[in-house]
């Protein structure tokens, strides 16, 4: 049973529309109805109904559907390993880890990934998610982690789940007056969408703030202590330095493991939240 079938399948399903669904497979219509009709011979019952507004599950496709999203995932998981194999022996693997963690994390993040890269020799680096971005663009990394939902195309993306990072709005004094400033991040920062979420809460408190230009979250912290200012930074980083945080505000950020090419998967990765982060804290 060919998966890239069953995935054409699951992706109909989900749109609704054969030809929705063919667009995104970059496949015909008529190619992809006639792939649905044999997936139908083989199993041999109706998967879909057809009508002038698009396709639905029959009772027997809404059956099978979680078992056909199971092979989908897997044949997916099958290819990234075959690539990891494939991989094997090649150059030193460069991996950025991201500083806005705490070294502890970062600790056994690194021993995490050796265990799970056993094959191959590492070496780790240490930066905020701008410059681990950039890393990756240039070649200086094969991996990265970064906070925020910035994926470049070309690059393989798998959600730590088990971790966030919990943002805060803070400043020195925990007090606002008129010459208050607001410290923005540069707009590659993922920091600058939890500003844009600050702004959208305190509007009429923040609108005739003056604005300070920030590129790291380390810049922000030296305005916060050299300034009247308040920033976005991690509420981890803000304790460290005993920095208030806005009490009215409170956001989180998704955290990535970003490579070119996909060494790990998903599944790989669940140990390390049930073997290291019940005693850590990001």
């Amino acid at each position: 049973m060919d998966s890239k079938i069953l995935r054409n399948f699951l992706k109909t399903a989900q749109l609704g529309s054969l030809t929705s669904a063919a667009q995104d497979a970059n496949v015909t219509v008529q190619a992809l109805a006639a792939q649905l009709n044999k997936l139908e011979e083989q199993f041999g019952f109706k998967l879909l109904e057809r009508t002038n507004k698009g396709v639905t599950l029959t009772a027997a496709g809404r059956d099978i559907l979680p078992w056909v999203t199971d092979v989908v995932k897997s044949a997916a998981e099958l290819q990234q390993r075959v690539a990891q194999i494939k991989q094997r022996g090649t150059p030193t693997l460069h991996i950025a880890l991201n500083n806005t963690f705490s070294e502890p994390v970062n600790q056994a993040l690194m021993h995490f990934l050796r265990s799970a890269l056993s094959g191959y020799p590492v070496l780790f680096s240490s930066s905020e998610s701008p410059e681990n971005l950039a890393k990756l663009a240039s070649g200086a990394a094969d991996m990265a982690i970064v906070i925020g939902n910035t994926v470049p195309a070309g690059v393989y993306a798998v959600e730590l789940a088990g971790m966030k990072i919990e943002v805060v709005a803070a400043s020195a004094s925990g007090e606002w007056n008129d010459d208050t400033a607001l410290i923005k991040p540069m707009p590659e920062c993922a920091y600058s969408d939890c500003l844009t979420r600050f702004i959208s809460r305190f509007k009429g408190r923040v609108a005739t703030m003056p604005v300070l230009y920030s590129g790291s979250e380390h810049i922000s912290v030296s305005m916060i202590k050299s300034s009247n200012s308040i920033g976005i930074i991690s509420r981890r980083v803000a304790l460290q330095h005993h920095f208030i945080p806005v009490p009215e505000f409170n956001d989180a950020l998704s955290v990535y493991l970003l490579m070119k090419t996909p060494l790990l998967t998903a599944r790989d990765i669940e140990p390390f939240y049930a073997a290291a982060l019940p005693s850590l804290s990001a």
